[in-house]
């Protein structure tokens, strides 16, 4: 089953007060309360309090960040909305595949749904902090969504799956990694990839974000991050060995 309780919705440096008004209505129509600005406009106008309609609690309470990374951090899943495909926009899924996806993973951790700016959407850095990727299919005559539009399509499926069991089976819940736990690994990963000669000076961020996609798909939980930790902390320590002059093979053990 999926947890509504457990989701939340992050606009990313919102520009339009009706429009962050109108996520709040949709949000609420589909029986979501909890909202994340980052970087807004003024989302306490008359436009955003006449557009939320009532759902002013929703509003008025949204949480302020400086950054995505700041926004999601005690997510243990982060989805990303994204119209755009591209080298790190790939295994994207419909609405269909994220409602199969939260009801394993909303019963135990924050889920998050990231939107990006109304204009360009989300920008690489971003979507470099996203488990899983999702497109709203639209016609060629106007592929572009509004805003809020976005939201309750997607909350309106996720509202709908939340009442039923998915494939007439209980999915078995998993308790995964939070954001900030998965973001100070690939931060650790990079620096020691960097020292080692792994990664390309000139272009540092490529690897990683085959690594990010990697790992993605792995639903990696917080003991996995510790022991891959583990793993690149042991590499580091070989690296500074071996750079004391000492080439004679020692164990890494775990």
């Amino acid at each position: 089953m999926i947890n509504p309780d457990n989701i939340f919705v992050v606009l990313s440096e919102p520009k339009g007060p009706g429009n962050v008004g109108s996520v709040a209505r949709a949000m609420n129509n589909m029986g979501l309360k909890e909202l994340v600005l980052v970087k807004p406009c003024d989302y306490q106008s008359h436009e955003a309090r006449k557009m939320a309609s009532g759902c002013n609690e929703t509003l008025l309470n949204a949480a302020l960040f400086e950054s995505v990374r700041e926004a999601v951090a005690d997510a243990g899943f982060v989805v990303g909305m994204t119209c755009r495909t591209g080298k790190y926009r790939r295994n994207i899924v419909d609405v269909d595949g994220l409602t199969e996806k939260l009801a394993s993973v909303s019963d135990k951790n924050r889920v998050a749904l990231l939107f990006g700016t109304e204009r360009t959407g989300l920008a690489n850095d971003e979507i470099a902090l996203c488990d899983l990727l999702v497109s709203i299919p639209t016609s060629s005559l106007n592929r572009s969504l509004n805003l809020s539009q976005a939201v309750l399509l997607v909350c309106y499926e996720i509202f709908k799956k939340s009442k039923e069991r998915l494939d007439n089976r209980e999915k078995e819940p998993v308790d995964l990694a939070t954001s900030e736990e998965l973001e100070m690994m690939y931060d650790h990963m990079e620096d020691v990839f960097r020292e080692i000669g792994y990664t390309n000076p000139q272009n540092p961020g490529h690897i990683m974000m085959t690594i990010r996609g990697i790992f993605a798909r792995a639903d990696l939980d917080s003991r996995d991050v510790r022991i891959l930790r583990g793993m690149v902390g042991k590499m580091d320590c070989y690296r500074k060995w071996v750079e004391r002059g000492k080439t004679k093979r020692t164990k890494l053990g775990l």
